[in-house]
């Protein structure tokens, strides 16, 4: 039997080769290490791969009449300003008259709810945010009377608020920036608990808003976290609230208020699942009372 003859490699071949089996060894190793190495969890709060992510979308509204639609007093510890005791009946709309005698109240704090009540006593007009097309910041906002809907993807939660429409994002599983940008609705971040809980942290915001329908100021120190649970049949949202601010109050204190999901319309029913246009004219309320008119001119500037 003759022998096989080979052809000779060339140098560029074997410079390949050696290559080629570098190349599988590594992707080797890579495999093993992935098979067999440490496995990291996602980050704490992220919705993990197959989670039920409770449904908050859709339109909800607050279900009591005005006087009723207040911060609740919560079941324990401290809570928030209520009226005060001589508020009375309403009068020319809800009493804006706060307690400046409530104890988690520093003392530049309860001089700004005494001052409004003031006003109010002596017949003067106040306004609430939405009635001057300010933002009202939280967690004032969750006192507005008009519906508000809920905007969901996996990454984030848009709140639009029937009046102004105003916006409010909240980023689901990120952290706040460490310089955040000031504004009306602060920055907000959250993240789902279990099957029915929204959690919203929220810090940042202008601090020409306030805390309530009674005046009561906020500092740029001030921290918001809230907590939607759904109920089980999705038809109700309970959101308890704690609010931190060391430049105005002595402590931390919670609330919470009721949400209902709206249904669709019936018929001729008021709900439409929609939004109405509510548009606000700026500065259009005179402090003595009623409405300045919108201001026009017959001769065009051009």
């Amino acid at each position: 039997m003759s022998e096989r003859s080979y052809a000779p490699v060339s140098r560029r071949a074997r410079r390949d080769i050696r290559f080629f089996r570098k190349s599988l060894f590594s992707l080797c190793a890579l495999m093993l290490a992935v098979a067999h190495g440490p496995h990291f969890a996602p980050p704490a709060g992220a919705a993990e791969a197959g989670q039920t992510i409770p449904d908050f979308s859709g339109y909800w509204a607050r279900p009591e009449p005005g006087p009723q639609r207040i911060f609740y007093q919560p079941e324990n510890g401290p809570g928030p300003v209520g009226f005060a005791a001589d508020a009375g009946e309403m009068r020319r709309g809800i009493p804006m008259m706060g307690d400046h005698t409530n104890p988690i109240l520093l003392p530049q704090a309860a001089a700004a709810v005494k001052a409004q009540a003031d006003r109010f006593r002596a017949g003067g007009f106040v306004w609430p945010a939405w009635s001057l097309c300010r933002h009202p910041g939280v967690p004032l906002a969750l006192n507005m009377a008009e519906p508000v809907q809920f905007l969901q993807t996996d990454d984030q939660i848009t709140i639009i608020y029937q009046r102004g429409q105003q916006v409010r994002r909240i980023d689901i599983d990120k952290a706040h920036p460490d310089s955040p940008l000031v504004q009306w609705n602060g920055h907000s971040v959250g993240h789902y608990e279990g099957t029915h809980t929204l959690v919203v942290d929220t810090i940042a915001q202008d601090t020409r808003s306030v805390v309530d329908r009674f005046g009561t100021p906020k500092s740029a120190a001030m921290r918001v976290v809230e907590r939607y649970t759904i109920s089980a049949d999705g038809q109700s949202l309970d959101v308890e609230f704690t609010v931190e601010d060391p430049g105005m109050f002595t402590t931390a204190w919670s609330s919470r208020v009721p949400y209902e999901k709206l249904p669709p319309r019936v018929d001729d029913g008021p709900q439409e699942g929609e939004f109405a246009e509510i548009n606000c004219s700026e500065n259009n309320r005179n402090p003595g009372g009623g409405e300045f008119s919108s201001p026009f001119d017959d001769k065009p500037d051009f």
